[in-house]
């Protein structure tokens, strides 16, 4: 029988220790992670499952409301992928686990409960062990997002080949670039030189970046081995940027590839992805993700953007989903 507890401060050593250990998660479970946000403060909904006295599983949960005023349990608003962790694939002990979140969502007066599971792409050994047991427990699918997944070749050199022929290019092209308009590239943590220019890409869809200036450095301050910027310079100015997380220790995330778009002539975003992958290569990682890739806009939002897939896929890119599952909760 498992039972469950509510976390609390007091344990947040053994909450981030049980994250560091487990097959399946990555930095978006850990506390030290969700506590980077300076402009957003989240109650605290999430859950430590443990079965004979042992902890077995976690649960990052907060509230959130919709636009009809229904109280939903979400994992995790704060991140871009939660749910249920846990340190085995046991479907039955994760079926017991989701009734226990659907009973403290009665219990607390909850009217839906959102889970983003945490893509399979991610794990150790890869299963769809959660994502069976939330739709044999009646979650719905409600949104689906595509994102592009490159995998790290073990012969780098032969992956920037391949990566030259499918942007129709030679061999020697970017570097040609590189050498001949004497650009420099290296990783710094220059966030102040590299927020202007994702600010400018921002606006020009309408949009803000997920990170305030001040919360890149607040995850760098708080997990700096999970946060890395390349920057690209021209005669002393920083036109270009590419910011990595690393989630785990197997997938890094480009999760900003921003150029100054006065170079864009330059090829700076294909240049800095091609970077990332001789760092990721250099790192060990086995993938990066490249994100997300849909039409801007509320009514748009769930569109694939076809020409920024296409890019991807140049980088040798496959797909992988993330989804948000959602089940209305009646007494």
């Amino acid at each position: 029988m498992i039972e469950y507890k509510i976390y609390s401060n007091n344990e947040r050593d053994l909450w981030n220790n049980f994250v560091d250990n487990a097959k399946d998660s990555t930095i978006f479970q850990s506390q030290i992670f969700l506590a980077y946000h300076l402009q957003r403060k989240f109650s605290n909904h999430s859950l430590m499952f443990y079965k004979n006295k042992t902890l077995i599983g976690i649960f990052t949960g907060s509230s959130t409301t919709n636009a009809n005023g229904e109280k939903i349990l979400f994992s995790h608003p704060g991140a871009s992928f939660g749910g249920i962790i846990q340190n085995t694939s046991s479907l039955s002990d994760t079926l017991e686990m989701i009734d226990l979140i659907e009973q403290y969502a009665v219990k607390n007066n909850f009217n839906q409960i959102s889970i983003v599971p945490t893509p399979s792409i991610y794990f150790q050994n890869h299963h769809d062990t959660l994502m069976y047991g939330l739709k044999l427990k009646h979650f719905v699918e409600i949104e689906r997002y595509y994102s592009s997944i490159i995998p790290i070749d073990i012969n780098v050199n032969n992956q920037m080949k391949a990566i030259n022929r499918k942007k129709g290019r030679a061999i020697n092209y970017y570097d040609t670039i590189i050498k001949e308009n004497n650009l420099k590239i290296y990783w710094d943590k220059n966030f102040d030189s590299f927020y202007p220019i994702l600010l400018d890409n921002k606006k020009m869809y309408n949009a803000t970046p997920t990170h305030s200036l001040d919360e890149l450095k607040k995850i760098n301050e708080l997990m700096p081995n999970n946060i890395h910027l390349l920057v690209v310079e021209k005669d002393g100015e920083i036109i270009g940027g590419n910011l990595i997380l690393v989630a785990n220790q197997q997938i890094a995330i480009i999760f900003y590839n921003m150029i100054n778009y006065q170079f864009s002539d330059l090829q700076i975003a294909i240049i800095q992805v091609c970077e990332s992958i001789k760092w990721a290569h250099k790192n060990k990682f086995k993938y990066l993700d490249f994100g997300v890739s849909h039409e801007t806009g509320d009514e748009k939002f769930l569109i694939p953007k076809m020409s920024l897939i296409k890019f991807k896929e140049e980088f040798g890119a496959f797909g992988s989903t993330r989804t948000v599952l959602n089940k209305k909760i009646t007494e």
